[in-house]
């Protein structure tokens, strides 16, 4: 019986990931929350490659801020998704590269560029808007199917991180090692 109760616990840790660090796989959220964008994105880029779409899947927020809200800068861009201005602009680089957005000069502001869709970046976006809707709706029907709405518990998780940060709850639970400072 020893040995039946330890093959299953081996084969729990050889097909959940990480599972070999039993109690300590919460520590590795992170891993786990990569290895899950990764798959969604690997597979909605292969959606998007079936549908036509050239964006790279990444790149498909800001071709709808584009396309919803007109010509932006990068800082609008960023703060309107809360995300930092490099990474912003590492999504905005191959749209460029596509031919699929531009910089505009501001005729109010000589020292404000926007980017604005191009007409090619307008069709893309378009295919891009569609294939979001179907994504989405394919969120909420595995939602629905599984009773985990993945969209609300990562709105939570971010909200209750902005609150309390991982680090200072890490660091409630960790007896400090000499010579280091607690967050």
């Amino acid at each position: 019986m020893l040995i039946f109760a330890q093959v299953i616990a081996y084969m729990h840790t050889v097909s959940t990931p990480l599972g070999f660090l039993g109690d300590l796989r919460p520590g590795f959220v992170a891993h786990l929350a990569e290895r899950l964008v990764d798959a969604i994105c690997t597979e909605t880029q292969r959606f998007a490659d079936a549908a036509g779409i050239v964006a790279p899947v990444k790149t498909h927020s800001a071709l709808l801020y584009l396309l919803i809200r007109g010509p932006a800068s990068l800082v609008e861009i960023a703060r309107s998704d809360g995300q930092s201005h490099q990474l912003v602009a590492s999504r905005l680089a191959p749209l460029e590269a596509l031919g699929l957005v531009e910089r505009i000069a501001d005729p109010n502001d000589l020292r404000r560029k926007p980017y604005k869709l191009t007409a090619a970046g307008q069709d893309e976006a378009a295919k891009v808007r569609a294939a979001i809707a179907a994504h989405a709706k394919a969120q909420r029907e595995l939602a629905r199917e599984t009773g985990l709405d993945l969209v609300a518990l990562l709105d939570r998780a971010l909200a209750v991180q902005a609150d309390i940060r991982l680090s200072a709850r890490i660091a409630r639970h960790h007896a400090p090692l000499p010579g280091a400072t607690v967050p």
